[in-house]
Order: C-alpha cells, then structure tokens, then sequence
C-alpha cells in the first residue's frame, strides 16, 4: 500500500476523524435511499458539514439513536455515522448493496471495530477490524478486499480501514468532503434502545420484570466489582436466548464465565466461537433466500459475537462490549429491561469507591 496514503489517512483520523465512527460506502444507491436504510427521521434531515453532524449525534443521543451524514463520492455514497454503527450490520449492508458493492468499517472509544463487505446483496465478509490474526483463518478474501491482507499489519486499523474505502472506491475521503455540506439526518432509535429507555420511566413494570428475573436483581442488590463477569454471562445469556443459539459450546461459555476463568480458558473458548462463527459465515442462505431464512442465519451469527466479546481478557471491557453487541439484537421488552438493568449495574460496579 502507497505510504501517502497511509500517512494522510493518519492525519485525517488524528486531526478530523476524532471520534468513535462508522464509515460505509455504496456503489450506485443516492443518499436518500442510503440514509432511509440507516433509520433517518423525516422530521431531521438537511444539510449539514461533518463537524455539524457530530454535534447533531451527541445531541441526539440518547432520545435519538444519533446522527449520520450522506453525500456522493464519484459513483459512490459515503455514509459517515458519528458514534453509530448502522452501516456495519451486515442486515443493513446487505440492503445497501443491493445494486453494486458496499463496505462499512467502524470503530468505538473501546477498542472495538468490525469490516463487513456485501457484494449485490450478498453478505461475502465479517471481520474483527482490530484482530489481524482472523485473516490467518479464512481461506480467501473477495478480490475487492485483496489489499486488506496487508492493510491489516497496519499499526493503527482505522488507517487502514480508511485505507482500505479508497481501494475498493477508487476515491479519496478527504477533508474538503468533510467540510462541505451533504444530506444528514437524526437517526431514529431501535426499538430496543427505546424498550432500554422505557424501563427506567415505567417503574412498575419493571418492579414486576425485576420479580421474574432474581439474578439480576441480585446484581442490583449487591453490585461488587468481583461480579463482573457475571454481567457478562448474563448478557452472553440473554443473547442466546433471543436468538435459539442453542449449541454445548454457548453452554460450555456461560457455565466458564460464572466461575471467574484464567486467561487461557478465556483464550481457548474465544478461538472456539471464532471458529464457529467463521463455519456459520460459510452457511449464508443468499442473497435469494427469504428474509425470514436470512434472518434466522443471522440471528446466531450476532449471537457468537456477543458470547467473544464476553469472553474478553479483561472483565469491565469484556461486559462492556458485550452490552455493545447486544445492541445490535431485537431486545424486545424482557431482553432491553435486562440489558438497562445490566448496564445501571456495571456502572455501579465500575465507580470509583
């Protein structure tokens, strides 16, 4: 890869590109269809810098699910989401590629980040942006994303994953696009932002939720920092259950991290829902398939992330992530009131004394 390139992307993450961000171009769909497809509220959009549409998101957040910028690049839309992560959903990327190629890479303030590339409606990759190590494990790359092989010995993933857009594009997401006023919208939020939300506000039904869920409330009762790899069980449940991943290896992880495991059983068991991730990966229905059929493949795929974010090394950012990757699952009421209830604990947990 070209060091200039290299090195002015690291200039743009370091002087422009501050924030946690998720960064998703389409080939031959217009910003409008784009940011339907991100969740935009009729009642937010206009037009907006990239410095305005950060400022919009954290207004947003947490009524809203953020803010999020579109505009064309040549053939292309580049959709830029400040602290969001829509684009990245492989459900969403799917969708916006239904015409051509799209690719998404995000990354957040913890360290965490993922490549997900569709080709026509396909979904052809999910990576891990911050593990070089996964591309160790697959076979092959689509021929779009051959130069990530080498990208992905860069110091700084974010670099190569910006890197990695003008590859694929052929263009520059430079600072004058930046500057320059495009389509942006207030986000809406997911329903399972809203049932987190409407947990705190409707006290006695979440009182009654709280009878039928004691080990949360247990937690709640008795937030000691020891316990938090409880939190993170709990979440690595929660998604199992939403989804019917139903396999010895989801039990064998829930069953490790009740009981405080080393780093080698973490290292262990975090290979093994790799491995199977990257087997279910190789399952994909196809582009034709019903999206009830879709869905269904899906669901247990977003579910092994959520059990490896758990199994993390260190126990606050590994519940943590795993809360983050939950999000990205249909709650529904019991899942969002468990999931804020979890997240009110680990922020006990994690105050200073």
């Amino acid at each position: 890869m070209d060091a200039e390139v290299l090195a002015y992307y690291g200039r743009l993450v370091e002087e422009t590109l501050t924030v946690p961000l998720c960064i998703t171009w389409v080939e031959d769909l217009p910003a409008t269809d784009v940011l339907a497809a991100a969740g935009r509220r009729e009642d937010g959009v206009g037009s907006r810098t990239y410095a305005e549409t950060v400022q919009a998101a954290y207004d947003a957040i947490p009524v809203h699910a953020g803010a999020a910028l579109a505009g064309p690049l040549g053939e292309w839309t580049v959709l830029v989401e400040p602290n969001g992560f829509q684009g990245s959903r492989p459900d969403v990327l799917t969708g916006l590629s239904r015409r051509g190629r799209a690719l998404s890479v995000f990354w957040n303030a913890n360290g965490d980040g993922q490549l997900v590339y569709a080709e026509h409606g396909r979904l052809l990759t999910v990576l891990d942006l911050f593990d070089p190590e996964e591309l160790e494990e697959l076979e092959e790359l689509p021929p779009a994303l051959s130069a990530w092989a080498e990208l992905a010995e860069q110091d700084d993933p974010r670099v190569a994953g910006l890197a990695l857009g003008e590859a694929v594009t052929h263009r520059r997401l430079d600072a004058r696009w930046l500057a320059g006023e495009h389509l942006s919208a207030i986000l809406d939020a997911s329903q399972d932002t809203v049932d987190t939300l409407a947990a705190d506000q409707d006290r006695i039904d979440h009182l009654a939720y709280l009878a039928g869920d004691p080990r949360v409330a247990d937690l709640i009762a008795d937030p000691a920092p020891g316990r938090i790899r409880e939190v993170a069980a709990l979440i690595a449940e929660t998604a199992c259950e939403l989804t019917g991943l139903d396999v010895p290896l989801a039990r064998r992880v829930m069953t490790s991290l009740a009981q405080t495991p080393g780093p080698a059983v973490l290292a262990e068991l975090r290979d093994e829902v790799r491995h199977l991730s990257e087997d279910l990966l190789t399952q994909y229905p196809g582009a034709d398939a019903p999206p009830s059929t879709i869905e269904r493949w899906h669901a247990p795929f977003r579910a092994l992330k959520v059990l490896e974010a758990a199994l993390g090394d260190d126990a606050k950012t590994a519940a943590q992530d795993a809360i983050w990757r939950i999000g990205t699952l249909r709650l529904g009421d019991h899942g969002g009131r468990r999931v804020g209830s979890l997240m009110g604990v680990l922020e006990k947990m994690s105050a200073p004394t």
